[in-house]
């Protein structure tokens, strides 16, 4: 079984957790099975010292540390099983200063970590055999072994308790908690969730009349020309009932539909240039989003918010659409409906007393019901939802105002979503600003 012999300083006791609390797995015990831990006299007159000191930690862990001095002065030697090793506490023998003056010259043994290093480094002497060494958190105890060649251990960080708050702490932590109550009676307003789209300028590459081609040839594949109709005896087969009369497409049709099918290709070609030369001359508009929260424990009386651009950024106004305002497409053409011929009742459109006008494609089943008549009206303003406190914005511009009459607290909070753009013949440079009143 490896046993190691371990004088620990003042800091074992006071500043660490409990000797069985602690992770005794570390590099320089990885092999040990028994630890020894020797209380040696300085530990002992420092501890007796420091139970004194009112109310302090420091002073109630020294008072613990008494106790388990007694514990093992009762019992010559505590053992006790943590983890994987066997944790033995004893006192350290008691030497003679004039004794470890005269062995050890090298250290001031008048000094309480002195006088501790030069017992273990005389216990060393007496004990050849064994494995003996510091255990330490103290730089100047690490000092003194080194300077007479003991072996030490540095304590780890892992062991050290954290540090307690003194009285400036806990001043600061009252009036923390003080300021925290107090802000609970009032509203909080939060911007959160903010993001801005990093979406840039699209440079497109010139238009050819090879690309047209191309897209011509694509259209022709899904839209293609006719060249087969319905004949008459055909559509007569399909509908052999008496009650119809089959009318085929004529030869005029046939050709109309041919010439304005050729004609939709040119058509085609000339949107193609259109639409290119919209794409390449839109400016990109780039969404800016934020969540606005009341987080605090009451609502808000009559708040407003100003959203303001800076620069040469300009916002876009309310529910805008690029179909509507500055960017659109133009309408692509369709492609002509080939002729299907028709087939036309013999009978009375009056038939079994049905109201012909009912068939009638301008005719609306709403006008026979008041309610689809009606004008909407509009609804009572919700006093907790944003409304435009100056005019609504019908152009592009750089502030909105808005207001909401209750701002309510601890609930969803409203979300903004704004579109932006910038002049894209300069550098875009500017920023947003949002105030809250």
């Amino acid at each position: 079984m490896s046993t190691i012999h371990l004088f620990v300083d003042t800091n074992f006791f006071i500043q660490c957790r409990k000797y069985d609390k602690i992770d005794w797995e570390i590099d320089e015990l990885e092999n040990v099975t028994e630890v020894v831990v020797l209380i040696s006299t300085p530990v002992v007159s420092e501890i007796d010292r420091q139970k004194h000191d009112g109310n302090s930690r420091r002073a109630r862990r020294a008072r613990a540390a008494n106790s388990l001095l007694g514990q093992v002065l009762e019992e010559k030697e505590l053992v006790r099983q943590v983890g994987d090793k066997r944790i033995s506490i004893k006192f350290a023998p008691n030497y003679k200063l004039q004794d470890l003056k005269r062995e050890v010259p090298e250290l001031d043994v008048d000094r309480n970590d002195d006088e501790l290093v030069a017992t273990a480094w005389l216990y060393r002497q007496e004990s050849q055999d064994k494995d003996v060494r510091v255990l330490t958190h103290d730089i100047g105890m690490v000092i003194s072994a080194t300077r007479c060649g003991l072996a030490y251990i540095m304590i780890p960080d892992a062991w050290i308790l954290p540090p307690e708050k003194d009285d400036k702490d806990r001043k600061i932590a009252k009036l923390e908690d003080e300021l925290r109550a107090f802000s609970q009676q009032f509203p909080m307003i939060e911007i959160s969730e903010f993001s801005v789209s990093g979406q840039g300028p699209i440079s497109l590459s010139e238009l050819t009349e090879d690309m047209i081609d191309q897209l011509e040839e694509y259209v022709k594949q899904i839209h293609r020309l006719e060249v087969a109709f319905p004949n008459a005896k055909f559509m007569k087969t399909a509908f052999s009932s008496p009650l119809f009369r089959v009318i085929p497409p004529s030869v005029e049709e046939i050709s109309d539909y041919e010439e304005r099918y050729a004609q939709w290709l040119l058509s085609f070609r000339e949107w193609v240039h259109q639409a290119f030369s919209a794409l390449r001359d839109r400016k990109i508009l780039s969404p800016i989003e934020f969540m606005l929260t009341n987080a605090g424990w009451a609502p808000v009386d009559h708040l407003v918010i100003e959203i303001t651009t800076h620069g040469n950024v300009e916002m876009a106004p309310p529910s805008y659409s690029e179909n509507e305002n500055g960017f659109e497409l133009p309408e692509i053409p369709h492609p002509p409906s080939a002729p299907k011929g028709r087939v036309v009742s013999r009978l009375d459109s009056n038939l079994f007393g049905m109201n012909p006008m009912a068939t009638h494609p301008s005719y609306s089943y709403s006008s026979l019901d008041p309610v689809f008549a009606r004008l909407g009206r509009d609804s009572a303003k919700d006093r907790n939802a944003f409304y435009w406190k100056e005019e609504k914005p019908d152009q592009f511009c750089q502030r909105w105002v808005l207001e909401c009459e209750e701002f309510r607290h601890k609930l969803e909070g409203e979300s903004f979503e704004i579109l932006v753009r910038g002049d894209s013949s300069t550098m875009i440079q500017g920023a947003i600003s949002i105030v809250v009143l």
